[in-house]
């Protein structure tokens, strides 16, 4: 589900990826685990409020690979099974992301970008002010910093950054 939420710009998100990176003590253009960091996080300056487990894949959707659960005290990090393990043991790009996706849900509503609404949105609201837009942008931002990748090819991208094909080819294309 998408909720509305405060506008943001690419260039706006661009910022905020390198502002998480330097909270992770992390350089510009290093790589990032995001299974490493998962363990990480909790001590981290404000996230300490994070915690994740990992699921039976039956707990989640079909189509849910992982899911924020916030509330007021904490947040909490579901990863299903298989997305967890074939981050982690095979390093697959597209499960890789997702952990990320998830992680970038907590960092978002630290930066206050927050459901406006609790209804479904309409296929008229523009991607700017969709929660789930800004968060996959934050994603990848984060794991494929803009300078360190403007000059690289898509496999370059998937070697160094350990990101799916798509993920790469959507980082070129803006």
């Amino acid at each position: 589900m998408d909720y509305l939420t405060k506008p943001a710009s690419r260039n706006d998100l661009r910022y905020c990826a390198k502002f998480f990176r330097s909270i992770c003590h992390f350089t510009a253009d290093e790589p990032i685990d995001p299974v490493v960091l998962l363990d990480q996080l909790r001590d981290l300056d404000g996230f300490s409020d994070v915690n994740y487990e990992i699921v039976e894949d039956s707990i989640l959707p079909g189509n849910v690979p992982a899911q924020c659960i916030m509330s007021e005290e904490n947040y909490l990090i579901q990863i299903k099974e298989s997305v967890y393990i074939g981050a982690y043991e095979k390093k697959i790009g597209g499960h890789r992301m997702h952990i990320m996706h998830e992680i970038m849900h907590v960092f978002a509503d630290k930066l206050g970008f927050s459901p406006i609404l609790t209804r479904q949105l309409t296929d008229e609201t523009p991607c700017f002010r969709r929660l789930e837009w800004i968060v996959k942008v934050l994603a990848g931002e984060v794991m494929m910093p803009y300078e360190a990748t403007q000059n690289m090819s898509v496999s370059d991208i998937m070697n160094v950054y350990g990101v799916s094909k798509s993920a790469a080819e959507t980082r070129l294309k803006y």
